[in-house]
């Protein structure tokens, strides 16, 4: 029985060592190597665009699809602007946009009721590390949709347009729904 027991014993100092000689291992090949493990990359706080960014909005029908769009130069805003305030009978002038250091994004909602809305409700850029090491970024947008408690009783085609600080990266869309506070049950 004391022979068992003293294998035993044996049998678990062996297993610590090699267990506290292991860890000690990969931190002395950390430590002489020079290298740390990277630091998680740090994503910015969302952020909403703010009245002062709204440029536009309607729900007149000038765009009837659905789209999320980023604009990075005045062509592409000068199309889109009269694309978006066609339905108007006197259409807001165009307003300008330096876009060396600001982009413009537009939601549409394609076609609803004139009680539902889209908007742009916050932005942020993301930070994460790939599979290769390195930190991507993307600006990430939420859209929010609000749908109002009417009945289909007429078309509408809400959109918004906003401007936003320019990122030059990719932009991702995520979209949230949710009734109007004004709804039954909401």
């Amino acid at each position: 029985m004391k022979f068992k027991a003293s294998i035993r014993n044996i049998g678990s100092a062996i297993l610590r060592s090699v267990l506290a000689g292991g860890a000690l291992l990969v931190v002395s090949s950390c430590f002489l190597l020079g290298s740390d493990p990277p630091a998680a990359p740090v994503s910015s706080p969302w952020s909403a665009p703010g009245t002062e960014a709204r440029l536009y909005y309607d729900n007149g029908g000038g765009i009837r699809d659905s789209m999320r769009m980023v604009i990075r130069n005045a062509e592409t805003f000068d199309e889109v602007w009269g694309r978006a305030t066609a339905g108007q009978s006197s259409p807001p002038a165009m307003p300008t946009v330096d876009f060396g250091t600001e982009m413009v994004l537009l939601v549409a909602a394609g076609r609803m009721t004139p009680d539902d809305q889209i908007h742009v409700d916050s932005v942020r850029v993301h930070r994460e590390r790939g599979a290769d090491g390195e930190v991507d970024e993307s600006m990430m947008v939420l859209v929010r949709v609000t749908d109002g408690c009417e009945d289909f009783n007429a078309a509408a085609y809400p959109l918004e347009i906003v401007r936003v600080r320019r990122f030059d990266g990719p932009v991702v869309f995520t979209e949230r729904s949710e009734p109007a506070p004004t709804c039954p049950g909401a």
